[in-house]
């Protein structure tokens, strides 16, 4: 999943995927990924939904990036959602959805962290 989508959201991964709208944004970012690993040649042990599942079973866990938006610190975008956009631009591989939710959380972030 998206550390950029649990910033956009403020919230945690568990009530992400319990809501339709942000659970299938969620897979559509959990797919662009694994495009992304395929084309450079990585075979990723996991579905899907076995992800979703995973993130389900975690309870009520607050990512270190939801809790540096929600103290306003500097967020971890670039090596996490930013290091995905720069490698699908390499590989050719479209990471739309990605793509749009890294640019929002980094335009948050930047409002956040400069006050």
């Amino acid at each position: 999943m998206s550390a950029a989508l649990e910033t956009l959201t403020s919230d945690i991964r568990q009530e992400i995927i319990k809501d339709p709208h942000t659970a299938e944004f969620a897979r559509a970012i959990i797919k662009e990924g694994t495009a992304v690993a395929h084309a450079l040649g990585t075979n990723l042990d996991i579905t899907v939904e076995q992800h979703m599942a995973g993130a389900a079973r975690a309870g009520p866990h607050r990512t270190s990036t939801l809790q540096d938006i929600e103290m306003q610190r500097p967020l971890e975008l670039d090596v996490i959602a930013g290091a995905v956009v720069e490698l699908a631009s390499k590989v050719g591989v479209a990471v739309p959805h990605t793509n749009t939710v890294y640019a929002c959380a980094r335009l948050l972030e930047e409002k956040l962290c400069s006050r």
